[in-house]
């Protein structure tokens, strides 16, 4: 999706919200209005957020390996009913 424009908002955010905001925006090199649109648009289209899928993979293990699979014997047993 491209805009040609962006339409000019005014939001009432928690102190803390806004620092972390102008933290983040600051440690990727861009505008808090660039970021913040940024974060709408994920949400909005319902994606992961550009900073988590720059943080994939950067974990010491793999988190996205496979656990081992358990057998049926290692299920606890159920009171019959």
């Amino acid at each position: 999706m491209f805009f040609d424009r962006m339409s000019k908002v005014s939001l009432s955010l928690d102190d803390d919200v806004w620092e972390m905001i102008k933290i983040r925006a600051k440690e990727r090199g861009s505008s808090v209005p660039s970021y913040v649109n940024e974060i709408l648009k994920s949400f909005i289209e319902d994606r992961p957020p550009t900073e988590l899928l720059e943080r994939f993979g950067s974990w010491a293990d793999d988190p996205m390996e496979e656990p081992e699979e358990l057998s049926w014997s290692s299920d606890l047993k159920r009171k019959a009913l």
